[in-house]
């Protein structure tokens, strides 16, 4: 799917019209309708303001079908449980520009689970 089609995809996703969106990120209805039916290219001006309107990121736009990246990242901005085995031998952590070592994480671990468990019991 191209950029074009992601916009459309968006629009009808939201319930919008043209005309509704088109004056939601104040652009010309006709035009707006070209873009969608890939007869212009959109500019990035436009791929912006729509991304704001629908709060997508603008990777949304350029990811391709085949590429789980986007979703992957999302995923992980969401939660990553820091505790979980998999996530240590996964990811590399870092601290100040320097790898977290597997002793750091599991003090840090430890400290936070203390900390967490000694605020619970003052509340």
């Amino acid at each position: 799917m191209n950029y074009n089609s992601k916009i459309k995809v968006l629009r009808k996703k939201h319930g919008d019209t043209l005309k509704q969106l088109a004056q939601r990120i104040n652009y010309d209805y006709s035009n707006l309708s070209k873009v969608e039916r890939g007869i212009y290219e959109p500019s990035l001006d436009l791929l912006l303001k729509v991304a704001e309107v629908y709060n997508v990121d603008m990777n949304y736009f350029f990811k391709t079908d085949n590429d789980n990246t986007y979703e992957d990242e999302n995923k992980l901005l969401k939660e990553l449980d820091i505790s979980c085995n998999q996530s240590k031998k996964k990811f590399e952590l870092l601290l100040d520009g320097k790898q977290i070592s597997k002793k750091e994480l599991e003090f840090a671990i430890e400290v936070l689970r203390k900390l967490r468990s000694t605020l619970d019991s003052t509340r």
